[in-house]
C-alpha cells in the first residue's frame, strides 16, 4: 500500500472514532485564501527535464506565496461551547520569481501542493447568535509533486514537475475569529489564522522557516 495512504488511514479513523455516536455532528465545507512567508537559505531545486533543457530553481532569503486551502471538516461538540475537528484538504501555495538574464527575461512560478489534514480543539464563548470562536491544534501536510512553470523571453513555457519528500510536514496553528448560526441547521464560522510551519517528520532534511496567514472560512450543516 501506497505510503502516503497508510499515514493517512489512521488519521482519518481518529477523525471518525472521534463522531462515531456522538449526538452533535457538524459537517463543514471549508475553504482557506492564505499568504506565507518562507526564509529560505541557498535552495536549488531540480525539477524533471522530460527531455527538456531544464535549469534548477534557485532561492534564497525571504520569499512571500498565495494560495488557498480547501476540502471537507468534521465537527464534534462533547460539551456546550467545546469541540474537536479534523478533515481533509488540498492546500496550494504559489512562488513567483523573476530573474534577468543575458538572453532575456525569465520568471519561474512554483505551485507547492499537499493534503492537508487538520486536527483541532475549538471553543465558542457564548451561546448567542453570533459568538466569538477560537481554534488551536496541529496541521499535518501531506506533500504532492510540485508544479513549476517557467517563462522566458522569445522561448515557448515550460511545465515541469518537481518531486517532492512524501515525509509529513507538522504546523501549530491558532485562530481567533466568530461563529454565527444562520439557522437551527447552518453555522458560518470565520476565523483570521496563524499557522507555523515545524518542520518533517523523520529523516534530516532543510528546514526553511516559514509561517502562513489565512483567513479560515467553513459553512457548517448539524445532523
Amino acid at each position: 500500500m501506497n505510503r502516503k495512504i497508510r499515514f493517512l488511514l489512521p488519521l482519518l479513523w481518529l477523525s471518525a472514532a472521534l463522531c462515531l455516536g456522538q449526538q452533535k455532528l457538524l459537517i463543514s465545507a471549508t475553504v482557506a485564501p492564505s499568504v506565507s512567508r518562507t526564509n529560505y537559505i541557498h535552495r536549488y531545486y531540480y525539477p524533471n527535464s522530460d527531455g527538456q533543457i531544464v535549469e534548477p530553481v534557485y532561492i534564497n532569503g525571504i520569499r512571500w506565496a498565495t494560495g488557498y486551502s480547501a476540502g471537507v471538516s468534521v465537527l464534534y461538540n462533547y460539551v456546550p461551547g467545546w469541540s474537536v475537528s479534523s478533515g481533509i484538504w488540498f492546500q496550494q501555495l504559489t512562488t513567483r520569481q523573476a530573474r534577468q538574464t543575458a538572453a532575456g527575461s525569465r520568471t519561474t512560478t512554483l505551485h507547492n501542493r499537499a493534503v492537508r489534514i487538520p486536527l483541532l480543539l475549538n471553543y465558542a464563548s457564548s451561546t448567542n447568535r453570533l459568538s466569538p470562536y477560537f481554534s488551536f491544534g496541529l496541521l499535518t501536510d501531506i506533500p504532492l509533486p510540485s508544479r513549476v512553470v517557467v517563462h522566458r523571453t522569445g522561448q515557448s513555457t515550460q511545465y515541469l514537475k518537481l518531486e517532492t519528500s512524501a515525509r509529513p510536514i507538522l504546523h501549530l496553528l491558532a485562530g481567533v475569529g466568530g461563529q454565527y448560526q444562520i439557522n437551527k441547521r447552518c453555522t458560518l464560522m470565520a476565523q483570521p489564522v496563524w499557522t507555523y510551519k515545524f518542520g518533517q517528520i523523520g529523516g534530516a532534511s532543510a528546514y526553511d522557516s516559514s509561517f502562513e496567514v489565512s483567513l479560515l472560512t467553513q459553512i457548517a450543516y448539524t445532523f
